[in-house]
């Protein structure tokens, strides 16, 4: 699925440029990115991605001059000239299988926030991955998807659960850090928001399995 952002979909290409100058910071941006990468402000259309980069997933490539494996949070790319993609396949190359790590003692969840009921794409997501030991989490990874050009990771807040145990507040509080050093768009703010509640009910459902 390439990205739905409505000026690549028009033809303006994955970055909107106009002159050299991207039309989406003055434009209609309320679906865009809160944590854009140099001049890319689609969104990643990818649903499987945030829960397996959570998961420590890697994909396999192939093309007729070999495989080659890559963490999935690498398959994913921001471009930052015309013409380049949002992904790291080469020419002639194809992606063969994805390899997901033994989940054994981990909890995971996803949680996706949505305009309605119906079957529009989500808003934003959040995937979590806990390793326990006890009741305390021992590692963890969060991984916001519909947020940027690429899934991303919640890393500082994620660090930030070790040690803990996952209640309300503790949650509430991963998803503040989790969207610290969001830049919203003159319209989507909102995201950022909704990103935060997605982080905390994603590890809410986590420990609730």
């Amino acid at each position: 699925q390439r990205p739905r952002c409505w000026y690549f979909r028009n033809g303006f290409g994955l970055l909107a440029l106009k002159d050299g100058k991207s039309l989406i910071p003055d434009g209609e941006n309320r679906y865009h990115a809160i944590f854009p990468q140099g001049q890319a402000y689609f969104v990643s259309a990818s649903s499987f991605g945030p829960p397996l980069i959570a998961l420590g997933a890697r994909v396999k490539l192939a093309s007729t001059g070999g495989t080659r494996e890559l963490p999935v949070e690498q398959f994913f790319v921001a471009p930052q000239r015309e013409g380049e993609r949002e992904i790291a396949l080469k020419p002639n190359e194809i992606l063969t299988e994805i390899l997901v790590p033994p989940a054994k003692g981990v909890r995971n969840a996803t949680y996706e926030i949505r305009p309605d009921e119906g079957v529009n794409w989500p808003l934003v997501t959040a995937s979590v991955a806990l390793r326990m030991e006890g009741n305390r989490v021992a590692s963890a990874r969060i991984v916001m998807g519909h947020v940027g050009p690429t899934p991303v990771q919640a890393v500082k807040a994620a660090a930030w659960l070790k040690g803990k145990q996952i209640t309300e507040a503790v949650a509430e509080e991963a998803g503040r850090r989790a969207v610290e050093g969001a830049k919203p768009l003159s319209q989507n703010g909102y995201k950022v928001q909704l990103a935060q509640v997605a982080v905390k009910r994603a590890l809410l459902a986590a420990v609730a399995k």
